[in-house]
């Protein structure tokens, strides 16, 4: 399948470490010499994390100056934005740029076929308004050892990895999300609980500003519209951030989901636009092993914002 070659952008912050290895991987895809890339630097919190982020963003334009992709677009941060903001943001100016987008943050390793599945996913269901993203991580399932497609669609978006276009980005209503009503309406809660353990708990904390979520909220939009998301059987991305290093995950959590996928696609075969029941559910099951350590996390980090 031919395809045209989708901007792809990162978002770093204080981890110079995860951003040469998400560009390292990144760039050992065939497609990357003919990708444009931007890059995304938040600023410092304070003098605590200045000395980090200056790193990050002094690697960041060195790496522009390399040649292993067709261009490379670094925009630093003076100041602290926080990954919301600086998400919405960032997507937002090249998502309108290009008409679409592919969305990396620092602490992902990606497959050599990352960037093949997702340029054809981009294109394949391009004028399909029933699929509002691309997403190219996939938990381990049972459900999926007897799954003879590639390809699968659920209705909750993920962020380890992704890709969307502009009609679909565009009309996420960012600022004006309805928290009174979804807090008020208990069948809405428990339908949008089912896609994945933890989202009705993110949507209650985003409410009373204990996280700063974009996530959350793109995931809430698309539930509301009706929209799909399609997912590959075997995953394209590995999270390397449950080690420490992270501003909202600390060590040791999820520590399943960061296996090892040693298994690139060569061909893609891609399916109709149609809602699977059955690894949908799976999908809403599986993190609900880890619900008390997502508990355990939430208390952790309400702690640090104190």
């Amino acid at each position: 399948m031919s395809c045209c070659y989708s901007p792809i952008v990162i978002f770093a912050y204080n981890r110079v470490d995860k951003l040469k290895k998400c560009l390292d991987y990144l760039a050992r895809c065939p497609e990357a010499p003919k990708s444009e890339l931007y890059i995304f630097c938040d600023g410092p919190k304070g003098d605590k994390d200045r000395a980090d982020v200056e790193n990050v963003q002094g690697y960041a334009y060195q790496y522009a100056q390399g040649d292993h992709f067709g261009s490379v677009n670094v925009t630093a941060q003076e100041n602290n934005r926080g990954l919301a903001a600086s998400i919405i943001s960032g997507v937002t100016e090249v998502v309108n740029k290009h008409g679409r987008v592919i969305v990396v943050e620092d602490d992902l390793i990606v497959l050599p076929s990352f960037l093949k599945y997702m340029n054809e996913g981009l294109e394949y269901y391009a004028d399909d308004k029933k699929c509002g993203s691309v997403c190219s991580f996939s938990y381990p399932m049972k459900a999926l050892k007897n799954y003879d497609k590639d390809v699968y669609f659920t209705r909750k978006a993920d962020c380890w990895g992704w890709g969307t276009w502009s009609d679909r980005w565009n009309n996420a209503i960012w600022a004006d999300t309805d928290y009174t009503g979804y807090l008020s309406n208990p069948g809405l809660r428990w339908n949008f609980e089912r896609l994945e353990a933890g989202l009705d708990r993110l949507m209650y904390l985003q409410y009373k500003g204990k996280i700063d979520s974009w996530a959350v909220r793109w995931v809430y939009y698309l539930f509301c519209t009706g929209q799909l998301s399609v997912y590959p059987t075997r995953s394209q991305t590995i999270n390397s951030g449950f080690d420490g290093s992270g501003t909202h995950i600390s060590r040791g959590f999820g520590v399943d989901f960061n296996r090892s996928y040693n298994e690139s696609i060569d061909d893609f075969r891609w399916e109709k636009c149609e809602f699977n029941k059955k690894l949908a559910d799976a999908c809403a099951k599986y993190p609900r092993r880890f619900l008390p350590l997502y508990i355990l996390e939430t208390i952790r980090f309400m702690l640090k914002k104190k």
